[in-house]
């Protein structure tokens, strides 16, 4: 038996009623606002207790804040010990001048009283600014050189690596 193809059916083609206007109502015509049912006010959502997501951010501004505070902490503290070293290197130099003088010759030692002087320098400049005002300077100094702020960052980062491990090759081999 040879099976016959039908043809699909066809979908019945829906028309949309032709819109009309409406004509002005006269004066017995009641107005659609009046008929119409009165607007509903929005629901207030029910007070409930906070979400977990509320409780971990309250958390986790808690635990930013303290961290600011130890990090503002523990900068003041090294702030205070590298001006005292730096002072005491200073002097260091300085004490050392004379023996440049008297080992190498005067213009050596004129070197190492400048040398002195500039890590004064460094240490009072140090010690006359506030936490603060040193981190807006660093933010500053990172903007108008980023590349040497990366470079002294990766310097900085080698040695504290270096210092960390214990020294030098030595203990490599």
């Amino acid at each position: 038996m040879a099976e016959e193809s039908k043809p699909a059916p066809k979908r019945p083609v829906r028309t949309t009623p032709k819109k009309t206007t409406p004509s002005k109502p006269g004066p017995k015509a009641k107005s659609s606002a009046a008929t119409a049912a009165p607007a509903r006010k929005p629901r207030a959502k029910p007070k409930t207790a906070p979400s977990r997501t509320d409780g971990w951010r309250e958390q986790a501004s808690v635990v930013a804040e303290q961290a600011k505070t130890t990090a503002w902490s523990a900068a003041a503290t090294a702030k205070s010990s590298t001006g005292s070293a730096l002072h005491g290197l200073s002097k260091l130099i300085s004490d050392t001048a004379e023996t440049v003088d008297s080992r190498l010759g005067p213009q050596y030692g004129d070197y190492a009283r400048q040398a002195a002087e500039a890590v004064a320098g460094a240490a009072q400049s140090l010690d006359a600014k506030d936490v603060d005002q040193l981190a807006e300077e660093a933010r500053d100094f990172v903007r108008k050189s980023p590349a040497v702020a990366i470079g002294a960052a990766a310097v900085v980062g080698f040695v504290l690596m270096r210092l960390a491990r214990g020294g030098g090759s030595d203990s490599e081999s």
